[in-house]
Formats: structure tokens, C-alpha cells, sequence
């Protein structure tokens, strides 16, 4: 059986499940007033001509274009938005019109909100956090909270990206306009880029408890039914690091832009100033002449302009007003003796060196193996696991298969990870036991 090619089928159908933009403005204004409400043609009709008047397509069409042109619309929206009741003469929406209509709306009327997308995070971190401590299953999560949350998480995201997109539009056709209203446009374009820099920001720090996430899918990944998990689990770390990497991007474009915004002010600024000083020469060549005084011939400017002055060089005195609050005698600021809980402190500081200690250890052992795996071409993980679980620790060696596992998924072009679910035991201990993992490099 052939499988199912998209592109052929959606060439064939496009039309059919794309409305073309009056058509498609026509269902957002049914969608508008109507819902899922029936509507008579007499309302399709009214709406139809109303959209073409605003769009200025029908200034000249005469009643009977305009009948056919109506006629055809409504029986190509039946096609795929539209139900018609033959007995009751009335029209409403079908389910595909209904969604498409409400995905629209959806979408426009979605506003950038970070502190909702902070919250999202802390629920997700929270529900995660009771899985784990009740052991439940972890693909339920995924169904449960995570496939729920993830669509507003990326809208988010296109929100400021589409954000960007409209003010580099917006530079694009100002930058070739002469108006001088171009310089006040040109300037709410930067302040506009800097408040979604700011935005960029904030949806940066509602995305730092995404690492904490990462941390509770280490632990996972630790037990012994990890095996279950790992696709689910590298879906949520694939979609931290797009969203990360997107985040970036975004401001990347920000910073791109900006300079480029503040050089054209800067130069439409110079050629303005150019351009009236050669228009201020000229009038005053043009218009000047040269009056006799006496003995002496002096140059008369137009309409009164006044002549060269030349000024004293010597300095004026100036009196320097100083306000009393600037010299009169400061209140002492009272120093507030703060309190340093040692112990706490202590422990934190102990928390903070063995989690950089272990970060260095798996970095290390991290590195060791690609480095094996570039000289060799191939590289069998699990006996370098046992290894590292004598040199350091099983924790260590955990989160060194988990961060080659992730690295060499990620970079696909480069690796192949090939893995035989037949267990190899530690040697000494034999509750220790771990999957034949071969590494290759791509040729």
C-alpha cells in the first residue's frame, strides 16, 4: 500500500482547505456574527459585498457580476466551510470552517504573557515533581500536562518572532520613503525593538525552570525502567532547546537591526542638514547684493537677515548659584547590621562546589569519549560506563551517558546511535548493569 503523500494530496486540494483572502474574510465575518448559528444566504450575500466594498473590488462591477460573483463564492465555501439546509434554505458551519475560523481568532487575539508562561513551567515542574515522588508513570505526564502545555509555550514564542518580523517589514518600506515624518516612524520602530528585546528577556527567565525539568529527567533516566521513557524524554528536551535557541534568535535579530535603524536616522539626519544648508547658500547667493556706505561696500542680506557679529573674547563674570542642600552638613546613613546564617550558608556553598565538581567530572568524561570516539570512529559506551562508575560514581556515569546520548542524538548528521537491549552486568557489582551502546561517526 502506497503511503500518504502530503504534498500531493494537499496540490490537488489547497484551494479547497485554503480560502483565498476574501473568501477567507468572508468566513471570519460569518464566524464573527453567526458562531454556530444558522444564517440565511441574504446574510452570506450582505457580508460579501460589504468585505469587497472595503477592499475596493467592486466599485465598478455591475448587479448581474455582482449576482454571479456571490453565487460563486457561496458554493465554493460549501465545499469545506459551509453546511447548507436544503429544507430550511439556511447555512452553518462545518467543523473544518468552525476550527479554522476559531484557530484564527485564537491566534489574534493571544497576547505576550510571560508571567503566564512562568506559571506554566512551575505547574510543569510541580506535576513532574508528584510523579516522581508517587512513582507514576512518566508517558502519562507527557499526555497529562506536557502535550497540554507545549502549544501556548511555542505560540509565545511566534508571538515576539511575528513581533520582530511586522517592525523589520515596517524598516523595509520606511527606509525608502522621503517623508520627514520617517524619522518620528524609524524611532518608534527602535523603541518598539527594544521593548520586545525586554520581552525576549523575561520569556528567558519564565524558561529557566526548564533546566530544573532537565534535572528531574536525569533522575529519571537513573532507574531501571528508563528504557520506557527516553523517547518522551528527548521530545522535552528537544523542545527546551528550540525554544532556548529560538529565544536567542530572536534577540540576535533585535541587535541586527538596531544599529542599522539608528545609521539610517543618523544619515537621514546629515543629508537633511546637507540639504537645507546648500538650499540656505544658494537663497542668500541669490538674493544678497552689494550696498554702497559711504567709502565702504557692504554685502546686504535678504529680508533683514543681520550681518557677521563678531563677539568680545573676553569671558563674563558668572555668578554660581549653589543650593544649601548641596553644602549643608548630610543626616548619617544608618548602617543595617545584617545577619549571616553560617550553617546555611555552609551548606550551600558545599551544595554549590560538589555540583560544580560533578558538572566538571561528567564534562570531562563527556569529552573523553568523543575525543575516543573522533580518533576511533566508533566508540562501544558501556564498557567506558563501568569505567567510570569505578573512577567516580554511578551518578556520574548516569549523567555522562545521558549528556552523550543527548549530544550524539543531537547532531545526527555527524553520529549514529546504535543500541543492543541485551543487559551487560558490572563486573564487581552485578546489580549494575546497562544496554550495549555503540557510538559511530558518520562518513
Amino acid at each position: 500500500m502506497e503511503s500518504f503523500n502530503l504534498y500531493r494530496e494537499a496540490k490537488d486540494q489547497y484551494e479547497k482547505l485554503i480560502p483565498e483572502k476574501n473568501d477567507g474574510l468572508i468566513l471570519l465575518s460569518l464566524y464573527a456574527k453567526y458562531k454556530d448559528k444558522d444564517f440565511t444566504e441574504e446574510n452570506i450575500i450582505s457580508i460579501t459585498n460589504k468585505i469587497f466594498k472595503d477592499q475596493g473590488n467592486n466599485k465598478f462591477e455591475r448587479s448581474r457580476t455582482e449576482y454571479n460573483r456571490n453565487n460563486t463564492i457561496i458554493l465554493r465555501l460549501q465545499e469545506s466551510f459551509l453546511w447548507r439546509n436544503e429544507t430550511k434554505r439556511t447555512y452553518q458551519f462545518k467543523k473544518y470552517g468552525l476550527e479554522l475560523c476559531q484557530n484564527v481568532e485564537k491566534r489574534l487575539i493571544e497576547k505576550y504573557n510571560p508571567a503566564k508562561i512562568k506559571r506554566f513551567f512551575d505547574q510543569l515542574h510541580k506535576s513532574l515533581t508528584e510523579y516522581i515522588e508517587a512513582d507514576k508513570d512518566f508517558n502519562e505526564w507527557i499526555e497529562d500536562h506536557f502535550d497540554i502545555r507545549m502549544p501556548e509555550l511555542i505560540s509565545q514564542i511566534e508571538i515576539l518572532d511575528q513581533q520582530v518580523n511586522e517592525s523589520v517589514t515596517d524598516f523595509k518600506v520606511n527606509i525608502k520613503s522621503e517623508d520627514q515624518s520617517i524619522l518620528y516612524i524609524l524611532k518608534e520602530i527602535e523603541i518598539r525593538l527594544e521593548i520586545i528585546k525586554e520581552q525576549s528577556s523575561e520569556l528567558k527567565n519564565a524558561f529557566q525552570i526548564s533546566y530544573d525539568i532537565d534535572e528531574l529527567l536525569t533522575d529519571i533516566l537513573q532507574k531501571n525502567d528508563s528504557y520506557n521513557y527516553i523517547e518522551n524524554i528527548q521530545k522535552v528536551q528537544k523542545f527546551h532547546d528550540n525554544s532556548r535557541s529560538q529565544l536567542e534568535q530572536v534577540s540576535k535579530r533585535i541587535e541586527k537591526i538596531k544599529p542599522r535603524i539608528r545609521e539610517f536616522i543618523y544619515d537621514f539626519n546629515k543629508k537633511d542638514f546637507d540639504r537645507k544648508t546648500n538650499k540656505f547658500i544658494y537663497y542668500l547667493l541669490e538674493k544678497s547684493f552689494v550696498k554702497r556706505e559711504k567709502s565702504m561696500k557692504r554685502i546686504q542680506f535678504p529680508n533683514n537677515l543681520s550681518g557677521l557679529k563678531v563677539k568680545s573674547i573676553e569671558h563674563s563674570p558668572t555668578l554660581n548659584i549653589i543650593p544649601i542642600r548641596e553644602i549643608s552638613p548630610k543626616l548619617p546613613v544608618e548602617i543595617i547590621k545584617r545577619n549571616i546564617d553560617i550553617p546555611k550558608r555552609k551548606e550551600l556553598l558545599d551544595k554549590t562546589i560538589k555540583w560544580k565538581q560533578d558538572k566538571e567530572r561528567i564534562m570531562y568524561w563527556t569529552n573523553f569519549a568523543f575525543q575516543e570516539l573522533e580518533e576511533k570512529g566508533s566508540l562501544v559506551f558501556t564498557p567506558l560506563f563501568f569505567k567510570i562508575v569505578d573512577k567516580d560514581r554511578l551518578a556520574i556515569a548516569l549523567k555522562t551517558a545521558h549528556s552523550v546520548l543527548r549530544k550524539s542524538t543531537k547532531l545526527k548528521q555527524l553520529y549514529k546511535v546504535q543500541i543492543n537491549q541485551t543487559p551487560v552486568n558490572h563486573t564487581l557489582n552485578k546489580t549494575i548493569s546497562l544496554w550495549q551502546m555503540t557510538i559511530q561517526k558518520q562518513l
